[in-house]
């Protein structure tokens, strides 16, 4: 009877597990979060209907491609529940909103490297894939210690900066572009508010992340 204790231990904390997951869900939907549903069509308008000629953009050349299915996570943002996934702001104060083709027209200054493009997310999301050439430098570390936070904006020194994160559906970039600010960050500050959610809707999809 002894040998089983350790089974039915387990067996414990597994159900131990699976009732502390069901109460995390019940309590961000006792949160108020409800679904972004027909708030996605005005959106993904514009993306799903822009047309761009190829363009290089750090050494990867970007073209068109919408007979590529999108990858699961920006399939259907519909389901995306608000909080934490809403729609964030059309501009942020101090900084310029880009859309899709202002990536041909800022490639040059990007491809010469005076522009880095910024993944702003987790490290987790940075490497399912992100836009050509991002660094990765996320939000939560530039919104904690100062001290620290200013020495992680150390890669940032003398660049401009785009940054993005999954989409106009998610927070992460407007909350480190916002830090960025608050830090005294002297470089041009670009908002990509579509991030990855436009770029897959656009045929244009991800690339891997810079090793």
């Amino acid at each position: 009877m002894n040998k089983k204790h350790p089974f039915l231990k387990l067996a414990l904390a597994v159900l131990a597990l699976t009732a502390w997951q069901a109460t995390a869900v019940a309590e961000e939907a006792a949160k108020g979060g409800q679904p972004l549903g027909a708030a996605v069509a005005a959106e993904q308008a514009y993306a799903k209907g822009v047309k761009l000629a190829p363009f290089t953009l750090n050494g990867v050349t970007v073209t068109q491609d919408r007979s590529k299915p999108e990858l699961a996570d920006f399939k259907d943002p519909s389901v995306r529940l608000c909080p934490p996934f809403c729609v964030q702001p059309a501009e942020l104060p101090g900084m310029t909103t880009i859309k899709l083709e202002d990536f041909a027209r800022l490639a040059p200054d990007i491809n010469s490297g005076k522009i880095l493009i910024v993944d702003m997310r987790t490290p987790d999301w940075y490497a399912k894939g992100t836009l050509p050439g991002a660094i990765n430098l996320p939000y939560s570390d530039l919104t904690g210690q100062e001290t620290k936070a200013k020495a992680k904006m150390k890669k940032l020194e003398g660049k401009d900066v785009i940054g993005f994160c999954n989409g106009w559906w998610c927070g992460q970039s407007p909350t480190g572009l916002k830090a960025l600010v608050n830090l005294g960050f002297k470089g041009k500050l670009y908002y990509f508010r579509g991030g990855n959610q436009d770029w897959e809707d656009a045929g244009l999809h991800l690339s891997p992340p810079k090793p």
